[in-house]
């Protein structure tokens, strides 16, 4: 009799499965969770969109076990005898602050009144769990020194609540102990975040990274790590368009079209995108107008950011490997075809610009000749006619 195959745990694969299916839109302000995070282009790119980092179902459920022990240490404090409030009164939602014309803020986990270490005092709950590595450094540390974004998420929601208290609460996930840090206001650490939070908010280009060494520890566990030291290039979306701009009332603008961005038409984006000069770091801006932007490589060679025959659409830039960009074989394809667009890399695409090739045997056309070789499984490019 033939051996069954061993059983795949796929019932735990799917469950898995079923939140890597959840797509969650980008945040819509500055989080008060991230303005304490050591790097200012992290926190810039993330409020821009440039990057959207991608978990693992496994990741995405570990979250909402954390959501989850949140609420039951409110329902352990409510037991104690502590007046909790974790919803507004008027509107039924959770507590929210916001700030800069509505462009930072935050939710609150709560706010308390009859905590043991002053019954009298109203504070700000904040609640957070930890590995045990994490929570040991936070029990030696205290929360300051061993998670300064989350003291200065506090820190944020005591100054623009007025309230000069905050109850910090850790759970360890591995073995459920439970830590607990009463933390006092800080007026000086409160203008110090806020006018972080105005400054990047009102910045119009990225700020310097933490470092510029991609061997850089925090830059090497950092989601953004492709996009600053490696060939990742920004997303396609408002918020990366030289165009928009954050205007009052959390409301943004184009100033090409003349109106008013919606949240939906910020993630979409137009056919009119054009990149944040800065954004593209293998390239450096030529020449510029309100609907293109001129670029010149390292190794001479051009490309345009715009519309028009011949140019880049900012979601061809975004598909195309950054060697063939400005190669002379495809800058020929779009000038012939009006309307050619790149949409992806055919495995074909040597044998397209084999008649280019041909005859050249530069330094420059072999280093092409190689990016196709290296690109041309795992990457299409390919053009429609419209």
């Amino acid at each position: 009799m033939s051996l069954l195959p061993e059983p795949t745990k796929s019932t735990a694969r799917k469950i898995h499965w079923l939140y890597e299916q959840k797509k969650e839109k980008p945040r819509q302000h500055m989080g008060a969770s991230i303005i304490g995070h050591a790097c200012d282009r992290y926190i810039w790119q993330t409020w821009r969109w440039v990057f959207q980092e991608q978990f693992e179902g496994r990741i995405k459920r570990l979250f909402e076990t954390g959501q989850r022990e949140e609420e039951r240490i409110c329902e352990n404090l409510r037991e104690l005898g502590v007046e909790l409030y974790t919803r507004d009164q008027q509107t039924d939602k959770q507590i929210t602050v916001s700030a800069c014309e509505g462009h930072f803020g935050g939710s609150v986990d709560g706010i308390g009144r009859g905590f043991e270490e002053a019954p009298k005092s109203w504070a700000v709950l904040e609640v957070k769990t930890h590995n045990t590595k994490s929570f040991n450094d936070l029990e030696k540390k205290g929360v300051k020194a061993a998670k300064p974004q989350h003291y200065s998420q506090m820190t944020v929601y005591m100054g623009l609540l007025e309230i000069d208290r905050a109850m910090y609460l850790a759970q360890c996930k591995d073995d459920d102990r439970i830590y607990s840090e009463w933390v006092h206001f800080n007026q000086d650490d409160f203008e110090a975040l806020m006018d972080r939070a105005k400054r990047l908010i009102e910045s119009t280009t990225p700020p310097e990274g933490i470092s510029k060494d991609p061997a850089w520890f925090e830059c090497k566990w950092c989601g953004f790590y492709s996009v600053c030291h490696e060939d990742q290039k920004p997303l396609v979306n408002c918020r990366t368009c030289c165009h928009a701009s954050a205007t009052e009332g959390a409301q943004w603008r184009c100033e090409l079209h003349g109106k008013a961005i919606s949240f939906e038409d910020q993630i979409a984006g137009c056919e009119s995108h054009l990149y944040i000069p800065a954004l593209l770091k293998f390239a450096e801006p030529i020449d510029g107008g309100m609907n293109f932007v001129q670029y010149r490589k390292a190794d001479g060679t051009e490309f345009v950011n715009g519309t028009d025959r011949g140019q880049f659409k900012s979601r061809e830039i975004f598909v195309t490997p950054n060697q063939l960009l400005g190669d002379k074989g495809l800058k020929g394809i779009k000038q012939t075809f009006e309307g050619s667009e790149v949409v992806s890399l055919l495995a074909d695409m040597r044998d397209d610009l084999e008649d280019v090739y041909a005859q050249d045997n530069t330094a420059k056309a072999r280093k092409t000749r190689a990016a196709i070789d290296k690109n041309k499984y795992d990457i299409k490019l390919g053009f429609i006619d419209k």
